[in-house]
């Protein structure tokens, strides 16, 4: 584990330990507290879940903000008609996605360390089952 890792999940463990008096659906917490004991490691990806969650909000919240951005800033004019291509250097370039660069596990650039890695090919598997969802959502019309 990285030290940006460390002291992310201890921030998460402690927010969680100071969490109380939540109002709890007696049916749901019945069947999660009974996965929690037939799944020895299930709280670990749960925790692995919650935070690679929390740092995809913030990077999608980053990348929206930088879009909207985008959207405010001054459109160039066109280019003179007479011409049928526009010129060689055009100024325009396809948006790039936005980084992240926020704080978290990967703000240092010193890769995942092994609680976040052991995570991503749950989490990639999640975004992919999620995207072919969609798609096959937007063929039925919803």
């Amino acid at each position: 584990m990285t030290p940006d890792e460390q002291n992310l999940l201890q921030r998460f463990l402690q927010d969680l330990a100071q969490t109380r008096g939540v109002a709890k659906d007696p049916e749901a917490d019945a069947m999660i507290n009974q996965a929690l004991q037939s799944a020895p490691d299930a709280a670990y990806v749960l925790v692995q879940h919650a935070i690679l969650s929390d740092q995809a909000l913030h990077a999608a919240q980053d990348q929206i903000l930088a879009l909207q951005n985008q959207l405010r800033a001054p459109v160039q004019a066109a280019p003179q008609a007479g011409s049928y291509l526009p010129p060689s250097q055009s100024s325009w370039m396809p948006p790039q996605p936005a980084q992240y660069v926020g704080s978290g596990p990967f703000s240092s650039g010193g890769g995942l360390g092994s609680f976040m890695k052991s995570a991503a090919p749950i989490a990639a598997g999640v975004v992919g089952g999620s995207l072919l969802f969609d798609g096959i959502a937007s063929l039925f019309g919803n």
